[in-house]
């Protein structure tokens, strides 16, 4: 019997989420985020599965990738493809230790001022992979999606509204005055990259450190916006 379903798109979704985990399946952290509900196919021949069993999950990509730098102690590989020179102290997936399986206390004060609670009641932003070392913050943002795929990225369609107003006025502080005089533009083309650069800024301010912030796309994916 296949240990997966085909959807109606041709994509394979495994039963088991951990058939296509490499490293730490049995992870809680990793359990939790596979039986959000949000992560939950609501119709068709997938329905009740988990994303994270999709074949072109890119969260179950940056697990295996990042978790398996981090258990080998191999961190250094990836600091040498930025042109860093630090030393790894954690790593957070989507905002949480997976060591400790608790969220950052100090992402989380960052997140309560940029998105407060009152006005971002479905979700604040979860950072792909947080690499926090000695000297450095890297955010990583990945876009890993089906090989050769046409990608919309970054972008958000709907207009912003009031809860984005800390993001509109401290753009100024990041960004070029091309970019924030027509923010309403620019700043939907590139929302996530513009939210995981304000939130990142401001946690290395915190912990004064330098902050960095990297895009992760597959080079044979199209129309990566």
């Amino acid at each position: 019997m296949d240990n997966y379903i085909t959807s109606k798109t041709g994509v394979k979704v495994f039963k088991d989420y951990r058939d296509q985990v490499t490293v730490d399946k049995d992870s809680p952290l990793l359990k939790a985020k596979a039986s959000l509900s949000r992560e939950t196919y609501n119709r068709g021949t997938v329905k009740g599965l988990s994303r994270f069993g999709s074949e072109n999950s890119e969260d179950i990509k940056t697990w295996n990738t990042f978790r398996s730098l981090q258990l080998n102690k191999n961190m250094r590989k990836y600091y040498e493809l930025m042109s860093l020179q630090d030393d790894c102290e954690r790593v957070l997936f989507w905002g949480i230790d997976a060591d400790t399986g608790k969220f950052d206390k100090d992402l989380k004060s960052v997140l309560d001022k940029i998105e407060p609670p009152a006005l971002w009641t479905v979700q604040q932003t979860e950072p792909d992979v947080i690499i926090i070392g000695k000297n450095t913050i890297v955010f990583n943002e990945s876009k890993l999606g089906k090989s050769g795929a046409n990608i919309e990225a970054w972008n958000r369609k709907d207009k912003f509204s009031e809860k984005h107003e800390f993001y509109r006025k401290n753009a100024e502080r990041y960004f070029n005055k091309n970019f924030t005089d027509d923010f309403d533009v620019q700043g939907r083309r590139f929302y996530q990259l513009v939210r995981n650069y304000i939130v990142g800024s401001n946690l290395a301010e915190k912990l004064n450190k330098k902050f960095h912030l990297t895009a992760l796309v597959r080079k044979d994916n199209k129309a990566i916006s």
